[in-house]
């Protein structure tokens, strides 16, 4: 395991630099979490509709905290302190560094006001002049952290198409056998509304518009989102939720009127057997009245 690195700014790294970089390059590796607990150093709060905060992962513990702060997902942040973002020696090694995680999607870069960034859904570099490091730092963990949850959204979406095929035809007929299942299609609705309701938060941050005059921070934002195409995923992302809905919405319509249907026929069998035993023992007392009159003859 690798030794955690003391930094000059009291922060804590884990993990080790890669060769050859300057003096005061950080390498930080931050949890996404709901609480950050005593002992870890609060590195950014996300926008409150979120309640997620970015900390510094605890040296030698692991994720550690109590259960309600296991992180919901990490980032590895690596800046290295420069003032010509062009050199080509740093610029490999800051390109090595984000390649060398093992991910599927491809290395993304962007050069802005003098600073080169290079990211994956798994790491970040920076190379920038050390005033600029904040700024950069905490625009680039919030555009992360968008990107990620439209990303954790898209994959859930996607292992619910089976489910949503194999449920279409119980909006169209909805019978006795189809009453087991009446937990589970209550699931996936609750499922399909989580993720609108996740996505809907999402939205002001996504569709945010441009910032005039604008800022270091703001065109970090809107770079990420055209080249993550957020606006576009998000988009799509509410087409598809759309046809879930639909379908969803139908199968609880067919289930409600099913189960009133249903009710009924029982509330009217009930009735009629009442009926048929009030009209036995209307016949039985008539009959028992009538035959001492029968003697007496």
């Amino acid at each position: 395991m690798n030794s955690p690195t003391t930094l000059e700014s009291g922060l804590t790294s884990t993990g080790n630099l890669p060769m050859g970089l300057p003096v005061g390059s950080e390498l930080l590796a931050l949890d996404f979490t709901d609480d950050p607990n005593k002992g870890r150093r609060l590195l950014h709060a996300l926008p409150i509709e979120f309640q997620t905060f970015a900390v510094v992962r605890q040296a030698n513990t692991g994720v550690g905290g109590s259960p309600s702060s296991i992180p919901t997902r990490q980032l590895e942040f690596l800046t290295i302190p420069t003032a010509n973002h062009q050199s080509s020696e740093l610029q490999n090694a800051a390109a090595s560094w984000v390649n060398a995680s093992t991910t599927t999607p491809p290395m993304q870069m962007m050069t802005l006001q003098g600073s080169q960034v290079y990211w994956n859904d798994k790491r970040i570099a920076i190379l920038a002049a050390p005033e600029r490091f904040e700024t950069l730092r905490t625009a680039l963990i919030e555009a992360f952290w968008f990107d990620a949850e439209l990303a954790s959204l898209e994959r859930e979406l996607a292992t619910s198409w089976p489910e949503m095929q194999n449920d279409m035809p119980l909006a169209f007929v909805f019978d006795e056998k189809s009453l087991p299942r009446r937990k589970e299609l209550q699931r996936r609705f609750q499922r399909i509304v989580s993720i609108r309701a996740r996505m809907l938060r999402l939205s002001p941050h996504v569709h945010s518009p441009h910032i005039h005059p604008p800022t270091l921070a703001s065109q970090i934002a809107e770079r990420y989102r055209e080249r993550t195409r957020l606006l576009h995923r998000h988009e799509i992302l509410g087409d598809q939720l759309e046809v879930f809905e639909r379908v969803y919405d139908t199968c609880g319509q067919r289930l409600s009127d099913f189960s009133q249907s249903r009710t009924g026929h029982i509330l009217e069998c009930v009735i009629i057997v009442l009926l048929v035993f009030q009209i036995v023992i209307w016949g039985f007392e008539i009959l028992t009245s009538l035959e001492p009159a029968t003697v007496v003859q």
